[in-house]
């Protein structure tokens, strides 16, 4: 017996992953607020033969730019595949399942403003018994950006996720990923278990 639960915590220990964000695998500048010019600052990121976790209505890529100083953008991008949708955390009404972004309480950064959208969504009225009424559907690829102040230089490693329901699958989805610093490099990446 307990042969088998040891071979079962290895399993369990061995089939934890991260994968971080590699240069050879950006390729596209994208400009994805307006308060960044991409000649000036171009936003390098993957245009999804990698991405961090593919799913059948959706795909995810987690990066991290640098804005040269302790600022830094932690951008979460979400291609939409198959009529794939979810709401927006622009939504006015309270939904569950809206699209959120969970960090863990720590010291070394702050979140400076609200979690950007772009293109930011636009409210419809769907009448759907489950909506009735207004909401904000996001129904195009959408990249989601926190700003983050670093507090530090020292290495840290900090665990959030990003949860919302997809539709028309209905799903809660639940994405973990670490934000860490590493010999003065700041990475966020995708965490799988």
């Amino acid at each position: 017996m307990n042969k088998y639960l040891v071979i079962l915590g290895i399993v369990l220990i061995t089939s934890c992953t991260t994968k971080t964000e590699k240069p050879g695998e950006l390729a596209l500048a994208i400009n994805h607020t307006d308060a960044i010019n991409a000649e000036n600052n171009p936003l390098l990121y993957s245009v999804f033969n990698k991405p961090d976790i593919e799913k059948d209505l959706y795909a995810v890529k987690f990066s991290a730019y640098s804005h040269g100083n302790a600022l830094h953008d932690l951008t979460i991008d979400m291609r939409l595949k198959n009529d794939g949708h979810f709401v927006s955390p622009n939504a006015t009404r309270d939904f569950k399942g809206k699209f959120t972004m969970i960090i863990d309480k720590n010291s070394d950064f702050n979140l400076v403003g609200n979690l950007i959208e772009s293109p930011r969504s636009v409210e419809e009225i769907d009448l759907h018994p489950f909506v009735n009424g207004p909401v904000n559907w996001v129904r195009k690829n959408t990249t989601y950006t926190q700003q983050i102040r670093l507090n530090s230089s020292d290495d840290f490693e900090v665990i959030g996720f990003i949860q919302f329901t997809i539709e028309p699958a209905c799903t809660l989805e639940k994405v973990p990923f670490i934000i860490k610093q590493v010999n003065g490099v700041l990475q966020f990446e995708f965490f799988e278990c």
